[in-house]
């Protein structure tokens, strides 16, 4: 398994283990989303990387997103509240991953909120960097 591969796995079960981000979307966390599904749900988006070598060990520095899609004619408070579900699971969390690796920190960088083109579709973008050692 792959340091990025142990990386998703340890997130999308943190996720799908929060009951209260689970209640939110009817327990509708993916990986990779099937096709329609309905909303609300959370889907892992795009991943990145850049390694970082030392004398001794390797590490990465990775930024993963995490997307929620509501439909919310609330203007944005259903999209919102899940954003932050997210958070609290994620932000500053200690995640086990898969030997050989560890993971030093996951960080919130950026939370957005947009509204697709129907006016009814939110769209959540949660960009959280990551330090993985192994």
């Amino acid at each position: 398994m792959s340091a990025s591969s142990a990386l998703q796995k340890a997130i999308l079960d943190a996720l799908q283990a929060d009951a209260t981000l689970a209640g939110m979307v009817g327990g509708r966390i993916y990986d990779v989303p099937p096709g329609r599904p309905r909303k609300p749900y959370v889907s892992l988006g795009p991943t990145s990387f850049f390694p970082e070598r030392r004398d001794c060990m390797n590490s990465r520095t990775e930024t993963v997103q995490i997307d929620v899609w509501t439909e919310d004619k609330e203007r944005r408070q259903l999209c919102k509240a899940i954003c932050d579900a997210v958070i609290a699971v994620l932000d500053q969390a200690d995640l086990s991953l898969a030997d050989p690796y560890a993971l030093g920190r996951c960080d919130l960088l950026l939370a957005r909120i947009m509204d697709d083109p129907d006016d009814i579709t939110r769209h959540g973008v949660l960009q959280f960097e990551c330090e993985v050692t192994g």
